[in-house]
């Protein structure tokens, strides 16, 4: 059945070379070089995950990180803090707030009015302490609105959205707040305000 020498020509019979095996040598190298990739990967990726607690604050760090200093934390209920220039840029730029014990906000100053509109406001303290329940915060915007928001970024205008914010977290004594994770609020529809926050009194 084609394995006797009469079959088949002397010329299309196979060299006595494709009898040998490939080199187990080259196979070794092979494994070898992906277990070193595979190395490298894991050891980039965990120094960029542990960056922030190497660093002396404030420093920014690979992924768009800020990491501040505990101290940067305002006290609960105490004013708002604002982070800008020179630490962040001023389109980056937040305020600081912890409003209520363990719940800390980075909430951008930088606003749009309306999530189809164009106008920006800046937002500003008000001056006085972070509340949860009362106006903390007001913007400035170009064609006068005055909108105001609570220190955890809720706003008491019926139907406007409230304050885009930076996911941020606090570990020891490093605040982490993660400047490429921005958390935009939804426009709200004049539903009821979030519980715990009074309705404006109409003039």
């Amino acid at each position: 059945m084609g394995t006797r020498e009469a079959d088949q020509p002397v010329e299309q019979w196979a060299g006595p070379e494709s009898l040998d095996p490939t080199p187990v040598w080259k196979q070794y190298i092979l494994v070898a070089a992906l277990l070193f990739v595979g190395l490298i990967v894991i050891i980039v990726v965990s120094v960029t995950a542990l960056a922030p607690q190497f660093v002396t604050p404030p420093a920014l760090v690979p992924g768009d990180r800020l990491v501040l200093a505990a101290s940067d934390l305002p006290a609960v209920g105490a004013a708002p803090k604002l982070i800008t220039i020179p630490i962040v840029d001023s389109a980056r730029a937040f305020w600081l707030t912890q409003p209520r014990k363990g719940e800390v906000f980075a909430l951008r100053r930088d606003f749009l009015y309306t999530p189809t509109g164009s106008e920006r406001c800046q937002i500003d303290s008000m001056g006085g302490p972070a509340s949860a329940e009362q106006r903390t915060f007001i913007g400035h915007c170009p064609t006068g609105h005055a909108p105001t928001f609570s220190g955890t970024g809720h706003s008491f205008e019926g139907g406007l959205r409230d304050l885009d914010q930076y996911n941020v977290s606090v570990s020891g004594d490093r605040v982490i707040v993660n400047l490429s994770r921005v958390i935009e609020a939804s426009e709200r529809t004049g539903g009821p305000v979030p519980t715990g926050i009074p309705q404006p009194q109409q003039p």
